[in-house]
């Protein structure tokens, strides 16, 4: 069997065949855990149409967009050799963070990727604004996600106007690895002579889910923005908030907030990497029932952690960058 037969045809009937997406999905839904649509298609159309219970008029569509299926798989081939690689929802390395923070009738059943797949295995960090920042707040936003960056976390944006698209270009012209989310399919995306450099050089990672040959209609990249905007912060493992009022976090999902920055939504501060990661590790929202939003809070004292603890915390999550990992251990054996 073809290696890409499943995924082959989770694209072709989601994109290619006809049917209305909403049945698409329930169609591979069905048999996701078993990845049975490749064996029903091996066994032919009568068995395909059964087991996939399609009514007379959908097999009989089936059938005829079947027709057309060599030409397909040769495309899908093809593009593969040019760099486009598809993760299924039910494939190890289908992002948890989707997994924990959509519900799953939300979810994107294909991701589509270009560049260093890799990449998809580290933290996410996005910056998020619901109005656009200041300068204070994009200079701490950089710093931040520098500092993350070199920790093992790996910086997320959506590829639009405004800040972000000054943040990227920030990153381009330091060399820092990022993901980048793109509104619409990645064949129907160039990018810009300096992403593709970066691409090239395995720093970047593009992601879309959306099928690969989308393009919104002219005039309207606006409207689908949104749908980019909500994908990206389900996809990140944290939030950066670098302007007021915050957007509603999913339940568990860890929100810093930048300086002078305070909102009931957001209420969290960020203290620096090891506190990032140790969040990540706890994997639970904390509550902070009472908290007056109308001015900045002062941390509460805290006693000093034990380095090796917090090594052993992070282990526990599952998620200890190399990086952190060394300067703990370093710190650990000079802990008193």
């Amino acid at each position: 069997m073809n290696s890409h037969l499943e995924t082959d045809l989770w694209r072709w009937l989601l994109f290619e065949s006809g049917l209305t997406r909403r049945r698409a999905r329930e169609i591979i839904l069905q048999g996701a855990q078993s990845n049975a649509l490749s064996l029903f298609w091996e066994a032919g159309p009568t068995i395909l149409a059964q087991q996939l219970g399609l009514s007379s008029d959908e097999a009989a569509g089936l059938r005829s967009a079947q027709a057309d299926w060599a030409r397909l798989r040769a495309r899908f081939e093809q593009e593969r050799s040019q760099g486009l690689m598809t993760l299924r929802i039910n494939e190890a390395g289908y992002p948890d963070s989707l997994a924990r923070f959509l519900p799953l009738q939300q979810r994107p059943l294909l991701l589509f990727l270009r560049g260093d797949a890799s990449l998809l295995d580290l933290p996410l960090a996005l910056p998020v604004a619901e109005t656009p920042p200041d300068e204070p707040a994009i200079a701490w936003a950089l710093e931040t996600l520098a500092e993350l960056t070199a920790e093992g976390a790996l910086a997320l944006f959506v590829a639009r106007a405004g800040f972000e698209a000054r943040l990227v270009r920030m990153f381009l012209d330091a060399d820092m690895p990022f993901a980048l989310v793109i509104p619409r399919g990645l064949n129907a995306y160039q990018p810009p002579a300096g992403l593709q450099r970066a691409l090239d050089a395995g720093r970047v990672l593009l992601l879309s889910p959306f099928g690969p040959d989308w393009r919104p209609a002219a005039g309207g990249e606006a409207a689908i923005s949104p749908h980019a905007v909500a994908f990206a912060r389900a996809l990140a493992h944290a939030w950066l908030l670098l302007t007021q009022p915050a957007p509603q976090p999913a339940p568990g999902q860890p929100c810093f907030c930048a300086p002078g920055v305070v909102d009931e939504n957001c209420p969290e501060v960020y203290d620096g990497a090891e506190g990032f990661f140790l969040r990540l590790a706890e994997g639970v929202a904390p509550i902070h029932p009472g908290v007056n939003v109308s001015a900045p809070q002062p941390p509460p004292a805290q006693e000093p952690v034990d380095p090796a603890e917090l090594l052993e915390t992070l282990a526990r999550g599952g998620r200890v960058p190399p990086a952190l990992a060394r300067r703990l251990k370093h710190r650990s054996q000079n802990h008193p």
